[in-house]
C-alpha cells in the first residue's frame, strides 16, 4: 500500500539485466525526473504514515489476545518462556551484541570489538592471526561455518575468514576485505577490493567460486546476504538515461545468468539509498530505503526479486526504523527503531533511545522490550523459533550482547505495557 504512491508517479521501472549507459538526455528532462520524483517521496512518505496510524488503531484490538504472529511463527505455549538473556562479554568498557544465530543454542557476534561466539550463555574467542587485533562474526550457517571481517589499527585494513568452533585457526577467504552471509550449503559472499573499487566476492569450500557480475557503469556498493536457493543480495552504484542511482540488486545462483535491479529505482535520484539487507529461503527480501535529503531510514520488504518494494512502516511516532534480517522461512523480521535528525524529535537530543523491533510479517511494527528502562537496544538476528538476537543496554549503561526468547509474545504496539527485565527480573540477568 505504500509502495504504490511511488508507481503513480510513473516513474518505477524494473529490470531483469542490469545495463550499460544508454545516451544522454537533455538536462530539461532530468529536471523533469528529478521533479517528479520528488513529489512522489513526499506523497509515498505521507500515505506511509496514515497506513500505520490505521494500522494500529486496528491492532489495539490485540492487546488483551497479545501479539499477532506470522504463520508457524514462535514455540508452542507451553514450551515457550519470554525473557530477555544477556550474554557473556569480554571484559571492557565497549559494546556486544548478537548478530546471527547457527543451530541449537550457537549464536554469533562481536564482543569488546573482538570477533566471538556464544553456546547459550558461554562466551568463546575466536583465534586472531598475527597482525589482527579485532574484527566480528557477522555470519553462522546451521552446520557451524562461522564468517566475518578481522582488522587492526589500521583504518581500512581487513579481510574476509571463515571459522568452526575447535579449529586452531580462522580460514583467510581469498581477495576477501569482509564476509557477510553464508548459507548452509556453505557458499559464503562479501566483499573484497581491486585498489578503490568494491567487489561482490562469492566463495565456496574456501576458495573463490565467483566476482559478483555488473554490467559497465554500474559499481558494487554492498553484498549483504545469501539465501539457501543461492541468491545474494546487495546494493549498487549505476547509470541508466545518463541518470545516475543507487538501488538493490538480487545475483542469482547461476554465475553466467544477469542480476536484478530490485524495484522501484529512479534514475537520478541521488537522495535515495535502497539497501536489502537479509533474503530468506522464499525469496522474501528485506531492507531499508535511507532517504538522505531528510534523514529518512524507512524499513523496506520485497515479496520476491522481481516484485517492487513496499514500506512496512514506522514505530510508533518514530521517525526511522531499519529491518535487518528476517527469519529463514516464518517471515518475521527484525530492526532497530530510530529518529530523523531532519524530521524530528527537535532538538534531536530529545528523541528516545532507539529500540529493537520486530515485525510480524503484516500489520503494524511492535517493539521488544529494553534491558533498562531507559536503554538503547537494537535487533539484528532472528530464528524460525522466535529467538531475536541484538544489543541491549543494561543499568549500568553497559550495551550486552542479549537474546530476546518468544520475541512475538513479549513484543507490544506503543502504549501498551511493554516494561522488561532480565532472567533475574533486574534488568541486568
Amino acid at each position: 500500500m505504500k509502495e504504490t504512491a511511488r508507481q503513480a508517479a510513473g516513474h518505477a521501472r524494473r529490470v531483469t539485466v542490469l545495463r550499460g549507459r544508454p545516451a544522454a538526455v537533455s538536462r530539461a528532462r532530468r529536471a523533469t525526473v528529478l521533479r517528479a520524483r520528488r513529489a512522489a517521496v513526499l506523497r509515498a512518505r505521507r500515505a506511509a504514515v496514515l497506513a500505520v496510524a490505521a494500522g494500529s488503531l486496528v491492532a489495539t484490538a490485540l492487546t488483551a489476545a497479545g501479539p499477532a504472529r506470522a504463520d508457524g511463527a514462535g514455540h508452542a505455549g507451553a514450551t515457550c518462556d519470554p525473557a530477555i538473556r544477556v550474554l557473556d562479554s569480554l571484559p571492557g568498557d565497549g559494546t556486544s551484541r548478537v548478530d546471527d544465530f547457527g543451530a541449537g543454542a550457537l549464536s554469533v557476534g562481536v564482543s569488546q570489538a573482538r570477533p566471538v561466539y556464544w553456546t547459550g550463555r558461554h562466551l568463546h574467542r575466536i583465534p586472531l592471526p598475527s597482525g589482527y587485533t579485532q574484527g566480528t562474526v557477522e555470519a553462522v550457517n546451521r552446520s557451524g561455518l562461522m564468517v566475518g571481517s578481522l582488522g587492526n589499527a589500521t583504518p581500512g585494513v581487513s579481510v574476509a575468514f571463515s571459522y568452526r568452533a575447535g579449529a586452531p585457526a580462522v580460514h583467510l577467504l581469498p581477495r576477501g576485505s569482509r564476509a557477510t552471509g553464508v548459507n548452509d550449503h556453505g557458499h559464503i559472499v562479501g566483499e573484497g577490493r581491486d585498489g578503490d573499487t568494491l567487489l561482490g566476492l562469492e566463495w565456496s569450500g574456501g576458495r573463490l567460486r565467483r566476482q559478483l557480475a555488473l554490467a559497465p557503469g554500474f559499481t558494487v556498493t554492498a553484498v549483504t546476504a545469501i539465501n539457501n536457493a543461492g541468491l545474494v543480495t546487495g546494493s549498487v552504484y549505476g547509470v541508466e538515461d545518463d541518470l545516475w542511482f543507487d538501488g538493490g540488486v538480487v545475483w542469482p545462483a547461476d554465475p553466467t545468468a544477469p542480476p536484478t535491479l530490485l524495484g522501484p529505482y529512479y534514475p537520478g535520484d541521488t537522495y535515495d539509498y535502497w539497501t536489502p539487507t537479509a533474503i530468506d529461503d522464499t525469496g522474501r527480501i528485506v531492507g531499508t530505503d535511507y532517504y538522505s535529503r531528510a534523514d529518512l531510514t524507512t524499513p523496506v520488504t520485497w515479496a520476491s526479486p522481481d516484485v517492487a518494494s513496499t514500506y512496512v512502516g514506522l514505530l510508533g511516532d518514530r521517525t526511522s526504523g531499519t529491518l535487518d534480517d528476517i527469519s529463514p522461512t516464518t517471515g518475521v523480521a527484525v530492526g532497530t527503531a530510530l529518529d530523523s535528525y531532519v524530521v524530528g524529535p527537535w532538538p534531536p537530543d530529545t528523541a528516545p533511545p532507539v529500540q529493537a523491533e520486530i515485525w510480524p510479517g503484516s500489520g503494524p511494527m511492535r517493539a521488544l522490550p529494553r534491558l533498562a528502562p531507559d536503554g538503547a537496544s537494537s535487533a539484528y538476528a532472528i530464528t524460525d523459533d522466535d529467538r531475536v538476537g541484538g544489543s541491549a543496554a543494561d543499568a549500568a549503561g553497559a550495551t550486552r550482547a542479549v537474546v530476546w526468547t518468544c520475541a512475538l509474545e513479549q513484543s507490544y504496539l506503543p502504549g501498551e505495557d511493554g516494561s522488561g527485565t532480565g532472567e533475574d527480573g533486574s534488568g541486568t540477568a
